[in-house]
């Protein structure tokens, strides 16, 4: 049964993933379509404030509700309250900051757009505590059509707004309005109040766990808001637009694939934290199966990168082009590190979590500064982006040998097949772009003989991470 209702959930949310994002790729691809690169660097920068506050709340206190064992009615109430305090002092700072803000990058007309984004904490403060639960509940049914419901809805009104000539406004409603709705929409499906009292008992038994994942929320968001700030400042806010689109393509694929396999094995993770063999098993599974997936699709965006932005966003957004490649083999690393990441979550150890967070990131700081002082290029940023991310894999993994016995070197040998195949796609599918066809029919040729190689180089190899998806096939197929 057990099995079952995981396979059910990872379904539900893989849909939910590639359907959300799809649709949200194709809302961002009509909005650029309409809106200059140079507006979509002003957004970048409004999205980089109050993003950092979004993510503290929703990847702060209330991890400790899907990782727990058992959890009352307190203990989200007193989550809630939590969060809630959280989101008003992030309100606060943002409110009476804009001005100053606005001023710093010489952008007056950022001030209300960032006023009225940053009320989105509010709404995203009591959905947080709602995703908790149905993760916790693996209610990811509901949890897909409320997300589905959301961007539909929110991309409808920022392309109605774009059409209009609202332009920074158009994409500041946009986002907005998908984190309002989202709210509205999960609390019309659990009809959840916070009733009761603050429990000191429940926020020092939740809160260890909790704010050393604050923490390390924290230090990765700093780190991830540096380059936005930094590209803003000493750049145009069209080369931002640039970097800010091609991180949009790498990241959002990436990570949200991946993030369809995290949120669905954390609390499966969570449950077998005691029984270390089958644990390492679950965590080996989900490493090999998330490369399987991602490897050959970041790599292969990057080998399509300059026909891609072309067709997709026209020709005044190929400045992209060079970024989405690098940024592409950056973003490849996700299933490994997340896999160590969520590792550690699970079985609790958020102190080793949010010491190896702090050794990623001084290493990353680092990178960043060499890359920001010795070369005065928006793509040499993107360099040290990728490195650093590589570098995640090692960093992450001491931890995880430590306590299974499963470094570095063991996973890249469980993932080694996926890697070569996907390189070898790669450079297959970058060849094939020399071919004088129409951008539209050269891209689906590369993607088709791509997928074709891919798989032909994993028979051939005997890849076991494809043998165990075919094995899921059948039985699933046999099933029905």
């Amino acid at each position: 049964m057990e099995k079952a209702k995981v396979i059910r959930s990872l379904i539900y949310k893989f849909t939910e993933r590639f359907a959300v994002k799809f649709i949200g790729l194709v809302i961002g691809i009509i909005l650029a379509r309409l809106l200059s690169p140079e507006i979509n660097g002003q957004v970048a920068l409004l999205e980089v404030m109050v993003n950092f506050s979004l993510l503290l709340i929703e990847d702060g206190v209330n991890n400790a509700l899907v990782q727990t064992r058992t959890v009352e009615d307190r203990d989200y109430v007193t989550v809630f309250f939590i969060t809630l305090g959280l989101a008003g002092i992030a309100l606060c700072i943002l409110e009476l900051g804009a001005p100053l803000i606005a001023a710093y990058y010489n952008s007056p007309a950022l001030t209300a757009p960032l006023r009225f984004y940053s009320f989105s904490l509010l709404f995203s403060a009591f959905n947080s505590i709602q995703v908790a639960r149905m993760q916790r509940e693996m209610r990811f049914r509901e949890l897909m059509l409320c997300n589905l419901t959301a961007t539909v809805l929110a991309g409808t009104l920022g392309i109605a707004l774009a059409y209009r000539g609202a332009g920074l406004w158009a994409l500041v409603v946009y986002h907005f309005a998908q984190i309002a709705i989202a709210c509205l929409a999960a609390f019309l499906v659990l009809r959840w109040i916070p009733r009761g009292r603050f429990s000191m008992e429940s926020a020092r038994r939740l809160g260890g766990f909790g704010i050393k994942m604050l923490a390390a929320s924290a230090i990765q968001n700093i780190y991830l808001s540096l380059r936005p700030l930094i590209i803003g400042k000493r750049f145009s806010a069209a080369d931002l637009g640039y970097y800010d689109k091609g991180r949009n393509f790498s990241y959002t694929i990436s990570v949200n694939l991946d993030a369809a396999i995290r949120s669905v094995m954390f609390p499966v993770l969570s449950r077998a934290q005691d029984d270390r063999e089958k644990f390492s098993g679950i965590m080996r599974q989900m490493s090999r199966l998330g490369s399987f997936v991602i490897f050959p699709v970041m790599l292969g965006l990057a080998a399509v990168a300059e026909p891609f932005i072309r067709l997709l966003l026209t020709e005044k957004w190929i400045a992209a082009a060079p970024i989405l490649v690098i940024l592409s083999i950056g973003e490849a690393q996700i299933p490994l590190t997340s896999a160590n990441l969520i590792a550690l979550k699970s079985l609790g150890r958020s102190d080793l979590y949010a010491r190896q967070e702090l050794l990623r990131r001084a290493l990353m700081l680092v990178i960043l500064v060499i890359s920001v002082v010795c070369f005065h290029s928006v793509e040499a940023i993107a360099v040290g982006y990728s490195v650093s991310a590589w570098l995640d894999v090692l960093v992450t993994s001491l931890p995880i040998r430590k306590l299974l016995n499963y470094g570095v070197l063991d996973q890249l040998r469980d993932v080694w097949k996926t890697a070569l195949s996907a390189v070898l796609m790669a450079l297959a599918v970058h060849a094939l772009g020399a071919l004088p066809l129409p951008l539209a029919l050269l891209l689906m040729v590369q993607v088709f003989c791509g997928a074709a190689v891919y798989l032909a180089l994993n028979l051939l190899l005997k890849n076991e991470s494809l043998v165990t998806i075919l094995s899921l096939l059948r039985r699933r197929k046999a099933a029905s």
